[in-house]
């Protein structure tokens, strides 16, 4: 390996790091073909949003949840730049404080059946109207280099302790 001379004396090896207190899982999705993209961000930040957090035991599972819209004209700003752009439309994140959590909230009833739609007997879904399946996930943890703790990042979402969350 190379020499580096290390501006930044705590991101040298064996020095440790900033891991995060949770569990972040990142899953991308592509919009179903027949329905546009307004259509497609419009229910995912609204209908698909107030199911998910709507979940029995949501906010004992979950810390976060974020969502992030990709649309064509985002794609098209950054095609200058040279890099390989993903297809997704979509990106939801989760944090939990531990695997068995995000586990235990994703084969939950509420979410198996009236989110994803993996129920022959249902008769209301939320995912069938408006993404692909399958589901790309991926699952780590965030080591904070440069910038504030989440908690100091933008405005509130709904909040644990919230009377709505069951």
């Amino acid at each position: 390996m190379e020499s580096h001379t290390f501006n930044f004396e705590h991101l040298k090896p064996g020095k440790g790091s900033n891991e995060q207190p949770y569990l972040r899982l990142l899953m991308f999705f592509h919009k179903l073909p027949h329905i546009t993209e307004e259509q497609f961000h419009e229910w995912w930040k609204t209908v698909h949003a107030d199911l998910t957090v709507s979940a029995k035991d949501f906010g004992v599972y979950i810390q976060r949840y974020v969502q992030f819209h990709s649309t064509s004209a985002h794609k098209e700003m950054v095609r200058p730049l040279g890099y390989e752009i993903l297809s997704f439309d979509a990106c939801g994140e989760m944090h939990a404080r531990k695997m068995e959590d995000w586990v235990n909230f994703s084969k939950s009833q509420h979410f198996v059946k009236a989110l994803m739609g993996m129920c022959s007997t249902c008769t209301r879904h939320d995912a069938p109207n408006f993404m692909q399946l399958p589901i790309h996930i991926m699952a780590g943890y965030d080591n904070l280099i440069f910038g504030s703790k989440i908690e100091a990042s933008g405005s509130d979402g709904i909040l644990p302790g919230n009377p709505r969350l069951n």
